[in-house]
């Protein structure tokens, strides 16, 4: 019987489960369980967690821990501060754990006895302080300033999702480039055999609710040319209080017949409007990896995205593409091209960039990576 001698430290997941790093977890762990790996691992969450780990992976073994309400993102981040310092090297112990890894960023001050490895996503607080015109307030960017310099100096190991975020890390972290290992997002997406036989007449876009999303020069742009195409624009999900001025912005310059906002709507529905429009377009200004442009040229979608750094490498420069970013002018211009063009090699696209990402693919690249780690 193998020991169970790897711990994946699962406590940064989120009560609904949402966001891009909880569904990198999310899809590392149904690929272990798919590789035959999850026998070797023990998850430590806390106990909101518990049954969707089980369901996904039901040979790992878990650790509950007792959650507690958060009244803030603050808190949330202290408490999972503290168990991390004070808690976990213990539990790692108790289990015999070899290796930790550590499913986002904040792994606490202290090195646990376990080799350790920490993923931190992106160091955009700190090397992007200032996207959209919005900087990021004092206090947050010293947070964080102090939580990567304590993170990468206590894990022996840095996983950074793209050579993008590497060479940013390396870049701001110097001391620390000989510890980080590039290994790409998991994707879980299953593959259309074919394409909708007619999709709709709309432009979409999803990621609404950051600044950095730069939805705001989408919405510009479309107003620069709706009287010379067809497609309506559907923006697709939720829009929080801090993006207001997005609605704002349309009703002001009487965009709404063109312009729809879903406000938050089912994954089905969300799926559905997605996988149907006639082009997706992501103008944001800055990704660590970008999963939804993947998600869309694996379905056939015509993927539309801004000429960032991260954009061009994870789409392996298979999609149209804009810049600058914050150009409405360029972003017009190209949308036009778009809908008029066709999306040539939508098959070979499609097949290349889910070989690439697939989730048991990268719980292969993981599992190696872990067995070098404690070799």
């Amino acid at each position: 019987m193998l020991q169970r001698d790897i711990a994946l430290n699962y406590i940064y997941l989120s009560k609904n489960h949402a966001g891009g790093k909880d569904q990198v977890g999310i899809n590392l762990l149904k690929g272990f369980q798919e590789i035959d790996f999850a026998k070797r691992i023990v998850v430590i969450c806390y106990d909101h967690s518990q049954e969707l780990i089980k369901r996904i992976a039901p040979d790992v073994e878990v650790v509950s821990i007792p959650a507690k309400d958060e009244s803030s993102e603050l808190v949330r981040m202290a408490r999972i501060s503290h168990f991390n310092t004070f808690r976990l090297n213990n539990i790692l112990k108790e289990h015999d754990i070899k290796l930790v890894y550590h499913l986002s960023c904040n792994t606490g001050f202290s090195k646990t006895e376990a080799e350790s490895i920490v993923i931190p996503h992106d160091i955009k607080a700190i090397a992007h302080r200032v996207l959209a015109g919005v900087k990021v307030p004092i206090h947050k960017y010293l947070i964080y300033k102090i939580m990567y310099k304590a993170d990468f100096r206590t894990n022996d190991h840095i996983i950074a999702i793209s050579d993008t975020d590497k060479s940013e890390i390396s870049q701001y972290y110097p001391e620390y480039k000989d510890k980080i290992q590039r290994i790409y997002n998991p994707i879980d997406v299953r593959r259309d055999d074919k394409e909708p036989e007619e999709r709709g007449n709309y432009i979409a876009s999803l990621n609404l609710q950051f600044h950095h999303k730069n939805i705001i020069t989408l919405i510009k742009a479309f107003a620069l040319i709706k009287d010379e195409i067809s497609e309506d624009l559907v923006l697709i999900g939720s829009v929080p209080d801090r993006v207001k001025y997005l609605k704002d912005y349309v009703a002001e310059h009487n965009l709404q017949d063109r312009i729809r906002f879903t406000g938050f709507v089912s994954d089905e529905e969300k799926d559905k409007l997605f996988r149907n429009c006639k082009l997706y377009v992501n103008p944001t200004l800055y990704e660590g990896f970008g999963m939804t442009a993947v998600e869309a040229m694996i379905h056939k979608i015509p993927t539309l995205v801004s000429k960032i750094p991260a954009n061009y490498e994870i789409t392996q420069h298979l999609a149209w593409y804009y810049e600058p970013a914050e150009d409405e002018k360029a972003l017009a211009t190209a949308i036009k091209k778009a809908i008029k063009a066709e999306w040539e090699d939508a098959d070979r696209k499609s097949e290349q960039i889910y070989n690439s990402y697939n989730y048991t693919k990268i719980a292969e690249e993981y599992k190696a990576f872990f067995e070098r780690c404690i070799s």
